[in-house]
């Protein structure tokens, strides 16, 4: 994981923490608006800084059947080549 990505967990717990408090005041009938802004953009911050740490996705085998075919199709043309010279 890249320092991005860690950051920006951080700043998402954060986040959902500050909204969840907003919410318990709001039911205490004196609602806090800082915790509600603060929380909202530290959720997006947090959420936009994971984004940008994230990692590259990994090489799948899902189609290596298809690859090793189309490996197999061209190697034997080029070979032919070389040995008609």
């Amino acid at each position: 994981m890249s320092f991005k990505w860690q950051v920006g967990q951080f700043f998402l717990v954060l986040g959902v923490l500050l909204l969840v408090l907003y919410f318990v005041t709001n039911q205490a009938k004196s609602p806090t608006i800082l915790y509600f802004c603060s929380g909202t953009l530290l959720l997006i911050l947090g959420i936009y800084m994971m984004w940008l740490g994230r990692n590259p996705p990994l090489d799948r085998e899902r189609f290596r059947m298809l690859r090793q075919m189309s490996e197999r199709r061209k190697k034997p043309k080029k070979e032919e080549k070389s040995e008609s010279e």
